[in-house]
């Protein structure tokens, strides 16, 4: 599937979305107007309309209803769309698209750039879709070369301007066989591969497999099997609790008293530096082990200077 094809895909859930509730004949409109319509049709084919529907509930879980009691609008259904991460990714493109169809607006409109990667997102997408299994090569920053792999994909993740694909994995150049890399459920960062193709093998996605659960106690990616989620507590300024509040660190997070905040998650490398981002606005509380490894730091820090 080209990126071209996913992008109407967005595009018709952005429309939809915006409106609220559009009939066919509004959508038509306003598919008239889209750059997306290549062949400058007056309206979409009622046949590609369904197609795209269709689509939409297969690879994104959104699924577009009819009110027919109201006339015959469309809307999109609660099941599905109130995914933080959908909604992320689907922003993104919708965005796209708007900046596409509004030239008036480039340049005044900026958002973080995803420098590497994004060129695999379209075939990862495909490869979860039709359950196939991808042939990469891939070169982490300890590598001094690359090394091809077969992987299971299971989902995609965004974090800091990083995708990730996390999926079963086992290396393509043993035939399958249990290598010092083994055959696992591994995380995959879409910067550091070097070449990605679909192959013909087809894999059965395990039933119990839940994205969102898989990563609950996790900051953003990194889930090492040394690190369980436990109750991190520290206390911000007052300059810096509005933030908190306003951008949540991860869904556990509460305020049981002013400017103290509280997280249950996994003391992971990624969200220590992330504590450390608010320098000497932030005390750790608890737990006694991460309070002293910020007490050393600034012991060392102070040391340095």
């Amino acid at each position: 599937m080209a990126a071209g094809q996913f992008n109407k895909y967005i595009w018709l859930v952005d429309t939809i979305s915006s409106a609220g509730r559009i009939s066919r004949e509004e959508i038509d409109k306003r598919w008239a107007r889209s750059v997306l319509n290549e062949k400058g049709e007056n309206g979409l084919p009622e046949r590609t309309f369904f197609r795209y529907k269709n689509a939409v509930e297969d690879m994104l879980g959104i699924e577009i209803k009819c009110d027919r009691a109201a006339g015959g609008l469309y809307y999109i259904a609660e099941r599905g769309y109130e995914s933080k991460n959908r909604q992320w990714l689907l922003s993104q493109f919708a965005l796209q698209n708007s900046l596409n169809e509004s030239r008036q607006l480039r340049g005044r409109i900026l958002y973080e750039d995803i420098p590497q990667g994004t060129q695999y997102l379209t075939l990862i997408t495909d490869a979860m879709s039709d359950n196939r299994w991808i042939k990469m090569r891939y070169q982490s920053f300890e590598d001094t070369e690359p090394h091809e792999l077969l992987m299971a994909a299971y989902c995609m993740k965004v974090f800091k301007q990083r995708w990730y694909v996390l999926g079963k994995i086992k290396n393509a150049d043993t035939g399958g066989k249990k290598t010092k890399r083994g055959t696992d459920v591994r995380l995959y960062a879409l910067d550091r591969v070097v070449e990605l193709q679909l192959t013909e093998q087809t894999y059965t996605l395990p039933k119990d497999f839940d994205a969102e659960q898989y990563f609950a106690g996790c900051y953003g990616v990194f889930r090492g099997e040394e690190f369980r989620p436990e109750i991190i507590r520290v206390r911000v300024s007052e300059a810096d609790a509005p933030f908190l509040r306003s951008l949540p660190l991860h869904k556990s997070q509460q305020e049981p008293e002013p400017c103290v905040f509280t997280w249950f998650v996994a003391p992971t490398l990624d969200f220590i530096q992330q504590l450390r981002t608010f320098g000497s606005g932030l005390e750790v509380i608890a737990p006694e082990s991460l309070r002293e490894k910020f007490a050393e730091e600034a012991m060392r820090l102070a040391n340095m200077y």
